[in-house]
């Protein structure tokens, strides 16, 4: 096993790396650790791992942690087990029991738990066929029942009163002749073997026309929209008694009442104009090069997990946009750009070279209205957006990262860029595709913060972002224990070490409470690539303390409004009110977290104050406003555009 246990603290910008020995291979690792300067006060230990030895075959994919017996289960799709791991010492954790779900359905696909009840998602053997879940008592995995549920349920979750909900993505079959509806199906009482009752929130009362108007993808003619909507993650507003499912193929978010199992509306998210500055993506893996950049294609943000938390009493959603394609047999919705007839006056023909934008894999088939009377195409649309965002409970866009996540990754691990999950030297091999591909999100808080932890699919690793106020969110750090120089690929089978790369593939995030009774978490991932879960505690204190109070606790002593004009170019006016006397100091940073300058600074007496912002010299893009004092902290967006 490969363990390590350090503890450090950082102050300032900087980049950690950290070593420890394999015992097996004594060869030595360095995870990689990024702290941005505006929070110094973040601290990220390693802890440990545990190995299951299976390749690429998600044999540790979702966790899930029991309150209850302290331990963490995880599903072994290689083995179609569900298996309890003990961090108990999370410097070394380890396996202690597993149970077989052949006997109860096919393919397990997701696990959580409720007051020591444990409920599995299996697919049918025929996948196309009704799924069930299953019950466990997590104490020592004995059965308790067993429910029927829609065909392919890919994600399930409890609510905190003990409904299970269920999305059932129900997916076509391999010829595409049998195509069940999706649904999320929703069980009352789930963790009572005798009472639970099941409801199917399904998708028959929209019409193809109704969804189309609102901005909803959707592949097929059938009327019947149910057979296209595939629900992929849910997440739940518990004081509203409302669930959201991402409909990830349909570049829609779904919301169902709870208590009445119904869809209520279904929302298109929009797309993301990658031509924008801070909103480039690399689209070629044949450039020998990073090179993200403005490009003339638009992203559909198709998010895989979603989750969601409160401000302001209001309920805001984060998505992964990892983005997904239709793949069943020999149908599939991907082409690439240099095999497509574009309409000259929307684009250079350049841009169809292999290191231009040629490889990218782009989606068919075409809106009438993306295409000219000769049929040649006018407008470009990538799957995913390479970002995290956040919405409001309507599903209006409030925030996204733009090319930060690429650019993060370029920055930290340029020899290694946009490399695939399953494969070492394998740098640009997922430009043309879907990038890093953000496939796991999770909220948490910390010393006060809200903090979305973002899972990189495909080079790995998890990024931080607080999101306290969501359309302020900042990067707080990155970090990634994946060992980019151990044997690791299909190819190298015969020297193949999984233990020395640590950790590939995150495809889950569990928060646990530090078991050392400190106010912490400890980062549970479930790696599906390397077959391994890795442990980190993770922990926040805000750099600024003091006696009298905090940010959250004391009377607030000013106001910061929205600019004037806003979008704006190049000028616009930021307007702030103090209500009681105090040292301010007022900052604008870009969207990485930057600052770009002072703006007012020094003691501050009550009043009205305006001051002047230039952005002649600055690109079209998002900037933020921070006005802040020793207890007091408050943001605003800006958005230049030229």
């Amino acid at each position: 096993m490969i363990s390590a246990s350090i503890t450090y603290r950082v102050f300032g910008p900087i980049i950690l790396f950290l070593c420890f020995l394999s015992q097996e291979t004594n060869a030595q690792v360095s995870p990689f650790i990024d702290i941005a300067n505006a929070y110094n006060g973040l601290n990220i230990e390693f802890l440990g791992v545990a190995h299951t030895g299976i390749y690429d075959q998600g044999a540790a994919e979702i966790t899930a942690y029991d309150e209850a017996t302290g331990v963490v289960l995880v599903t072994n799709a290689a083995k179609n087990t569900l298996m309890k791991l003990d961090i108990s010492n999370p410097v070394q954790p380890e396996w202690v029991d597993e149970v077989s779900l052949d006997s109860y359905g096919g393919g397990l696909n997701s696990i959580d738990i409720h007051n020591g009840i444990v409920a599995v998602a299996l697919e049918a053997e025929t996948q196309t066929d009704s799924g069930t879940v299953v019950f466990f008592n997590t104490e020592n995995l004995s059965f308790s029942h067993q429910v029927k549920v829609g065909p392919l349920p890919d994600m399930l979750v409890f609510t905190n009163s003990g409904t299970l909900l269920t999305a059932n993505e129900g997916q076509p079959n391999s010829s595409y002749s049998i195509d069940p509806e999706g649904s999320v199906s929703v069980i009352f009482r789930a963790t009572d073997h005798e009472q639970h009752t099941v409801q199917h929130a399904d998708f028959t009362s929209f019409s193809r026309t109704q969804l189309l108007q609102k901005g909803v993808r959707l592949s097929s003619m059938d009327e019947n929209v149910g057979k296209d909507l595939e629900p992929e993650y849910i997440t739940v507003d518990e004081t509203r008694g409302v669930a959201y499912v991402s409909l990830q193929e349909n570049n829609a978010l779904g919301i169902i009442d709870i208590d009445n199992a119904r869809v209520t509306d279904i929302v298109g998210l929009g797309e993301k104009d990658h031509s924008l500055e801070g909103h480039g993506i690399d689209g070629s893996d044949r450039d020998d090069q990073v090179q993200i950049k403005p490009w003339p294609v638009f992203g559909l943000y198709m998010p895989d997990a979603i989750a969601g938390f409160e401000h302001a009493d209001e309920f805001f959603i984060v998505s992964a946009n990892e983005g997904d394609s239709r793949e069943y047999g020999s149908y599939s919705d991907e082409v690439r750009v240099k095999d497509l007839s574009l309409d000259p006056t929307s684009f250079d023909a350049s841009i169809q070279s292999d290191d231009q934008l040629g490889r990218l894999q782009v989606i068919t088939p075409f809106r009438d209205e993306d295409v000219n009377a000769n049929g040649d195409v006018k407008k470009l649309y990538a799957f995913g957006t390479r970002s995290m965002s956040i919405w409001d409970h309507q599903g209006r866009l409030i925030f996204d990262t733009g090319d930060l996540v690429e650019k993060k990754t370029a920055d930290f691990f340029p020899e290694d860029f946009n490399s695939d999950n399953a494969e070492n030297d394998s740098k640009d091999s997922r430009s043309d595709a879907k990038g890093p591909e953000p496939e796991a999100v999770t909220i948490g808080t910390l010393g006060g913060k809200t903090i979305a932890f973002l899972g990189l699919e495909r080079i790995g690793g998890v990024m931080l972002f607080d999101v306290t106020i969501p359309d302020s969110t900042q990067y707080m750090g990155y970090v990634n224990a994946r060992n980019f120089s151990a044997p690791f690929s299909e190819d190298d089978s015969e020297i193949l070490d999984l233990e020395a790369v640590i950790e590939s593939g995150p495809e889950s995030i569990t928060l646990v409470p530090s078991l050392d009774n400190t106010n912490a978490t400890i980062m549970v991932l479930g790696n599906e690539s390397t077959g391994s879960v890795t442990l980190y505690k993770i922990s926040y204190s805000h750099a600024t303390t003091s006696t009298a109070g905090t940010y959250s606790s004391l009377p607030k002593g000013f106001e910061l409004k929205q600019n004037i004009p806003n979008p704006f170019n190049p000028v616009t006016q930021i307007e702030f009110e103090v209500f009681t006397p105090d040292v301010l100091e007022l900052h604008v940073y870009n969207i990485l977290g930057q600052r770009l300058t002072t703006l007012h600074q020094g003691p501050t007496t009550r009043g009205e104050y305006q001051v002047e912002f230039d952005g002649t010299s600055l690109s079209s893009g998002v900037y933020y406003v921070e006005l802040k004092s020793q207890h007091h902290l408050a943001y605003i967006s800006m958005l230049l555009t030229k």
